[in-house]
């Protein structure tokens, strides 16, 4: 059953069982065929991205999911998952998204998907596999990058692609609207930052390197087919910390701004 307006609720579809959600509903529906998605790291923190996140829920008038991506089921949801016989992270919430296009009657409802490190790591996996269900894309913070590149292979880049994940759609997600933030201060080779020689030399060292070398990356090859180029954002004053970047980093603020643009992009369009 899902929330009724201005209230949230912690929901489990039977279709998909093993990925609760939390929803959110505002009182005010302004954009009834868009819902914001947004992705926890393996923290799991999903109590304190769905508080950020409400408040823009609330300002854009669209509905808010947060999905709990548990250990157990998913270990390796920002892969999408651990290999071909795991529990498939994407397919999870696609069935959940079919769900909710049933329960709200809107059959061409799309995401607003947003990640925050591990969370990151899967939008943009998940924009490569399934861009037609998304309406922008915005990563924070990611450890590391699959590159729109066959000169390496998956996970790192694109060559020899697993078929048990389906087809890539990289020239669709090549046209979504994609903002990319890191904090200035993102830059400690912590444990749970992927490290090896090889990712190094491609990717850079910190997490503030990597985003910018993907970015580069998938701006030049954005550039050969005419689509918008990827924004990037570096958050001032603040590292790995999603509360510090959504309350003190201006994360949100940037967010709420880029969405705003789409908006009116389509309005120009249209």
């Amino acid at each position: 059953m899902l929330p009724v307006a201005g209230k949230e609720r912690r929901v489990v579809i039977p279709a998909a069982r093993a990925l609760p959600v939390w929803i959110y509903l505002p009182e005010k529906i302004k954009q009834p065929d868009r819902i914001i998605v947004a992705v926890h790291g393996i923290s799991r923190d999903y109590q304190n991205h769905f508080a950020a996140y409400r408040k823009l829920a609330d300002k854009l008038g669209c509905g808010l999911l947060v999905p709990e991506f548990s250990r157990a089921t998913f270990p390796r949801y920002q892969q999408l998952a651990k290999d071909a016989g795991s529990q498939r992270a994407d397919t999870e919430l696609n069935t959940l998204l079919i769900a909710l296009r049933v329960q709200l009657q809107q059959p061409f409802l799309k995401i607003h998907l947003c990640g925050y490190s591990g969370g990151a790591q899967f939008a943009h996996r998940y924009a490569m596999l399934h861009p037609q269900n998304i309406a922008s894309l915005v990563l924070c913070s990611a450890g590391w990058y699959t590159y729109p590149d066959s000169e390496f292979e998956f996970p790192y880049g694109v060559s020899n692609w697993p078929t048990w994940l389906g087809k890539l759609r990289l020239k669709e997600m090549m046209k979504l609207p994609t903002l990319v933030m890191v904090g200035e201060l993102d830059t400690k080779r912590e444990k749970s930052l992927r490290q090896s020689k090889a990712l190094d030399a491609q990717q850079g060292r910190t997490r503030v390197e990597r985003a910018v070398n993907w970015v580069d990356a998938v701006n030049k090859v954005k550039q050969q087919s005419s689509d918008g180029l990827v924004e990037f954002r570096q958050l001032p004053a603040v590292g790995h910390d999603f509360k510090a970047s959504a309350e003190s980093g201006g994360m949100m603020f940037h967010i709420e701004s880029f969405w705003k643009e789409i908006e009116r992009e389509k309005v120009c369009i249209a």
